[in-house]
């Protein structure tokens, strides 16, 4: 599919409306971010060795306007990139400098470029005969990145529902980080494109931190949510 390019973290496969195609979850960045994307105005990393000292650094761009700049201040830079101190000894001299000033057009061209277009959690819906149709989850599953996804009748309506997950609490200070979720339900009605956000009150689930996976666990006639996440224990739901 063209132009859908993000920083996708997981993927869950699914007839979600029964119609007996194959649709898929997919967890991505999310919107409530420093990073804004579009097909137009992509977030753009520039892969080289731009120093030509063997180890290979990776210099993020983001539009501002019309332009696109690059995410590091100028000490985080230099420091990667000592041989530009001669080229930007004030921090004037590096204001509003695009990747296309700070570096030759060669070394440009011989870099490798990443481009993120989506951040939107969103599901591919399978229309059948190879063809997809993508639509953003709701806007309170855009509040963190989602890591993981897992797909149940959690409230036994006979109908298919979403449990996501995620956050990402190293990052940045420029960027600041991500933890406004924890966790969320999204109550299917057997349509692909539409879910209904449940509170963590009415759906019981609240989990802080940053969330990898999600397992389901199924003993006897009950079923078990196992919580993966980062330097933390285990939670445990049943339902």
């Amino acid at each position: 599919m063209k132009n859908t390019e993000g920083w996708w973290h997981t993927i869950e496969a699914e007839d979600l409306n029964d119609d007996g195609y194959v649709d898929f979850v997919l967890g991505n960045h999310g919107l409530n971010s420093f990073f804004k994307a579009s097909n137009e105005r992509p977030v753009m990393m520039y892969v080289n060795d731009f120093d030509l000292n063997g180890s290979v650094e990776q210099i993020i761009c983001t539009y501002k306007g019309d332009k696109a700049y690059p995410l590091a201040g100028k000490d985080e830079l230099v420091r990667q990139i000592p041989s530009l101190e001669s080229k930007y000894p004030k921090f004037a001299d590096y204001k509003d400098q695009t990747i296309e000033d700070i570096f030759p057009q060669q070394v440009i061209e011989r870099s490798l470029l990443l481009n993120a277009r989506i951040m939107q959690n969103s599901v591919l819906i399978n229309t059948g005969q190879g063809s997809f149709k993508m639509v953003p989850l709701p806007a309170e599953a855009q509040f963190f990145p989602v890591w993981s996804v897992i797909i149940d009748d959690f409230n036994k309506d006979g109908k298919k529902d979403l449990l996501i997950g995620g956050n990402q609490s190293k990052a940045k200070p420029q960027t600041g980080i991500y933890e406004a979720g924890y966790g969320l339900f999204l109550s299917g009605d057997n349509d692909a494109s539409s879910w209904k956000p449940v509170s963590p009150l009415a759906s019981g689930f609240f989990t802080k931190g940053d969330i990898r996976d999600m397992k389901i666990v199924r003993t006897g006639n009950e079923s078990v949510i196992i919580v993966a996440r980062n330097n933390e224990n285990l939670h445990f739901y049943k339902y």
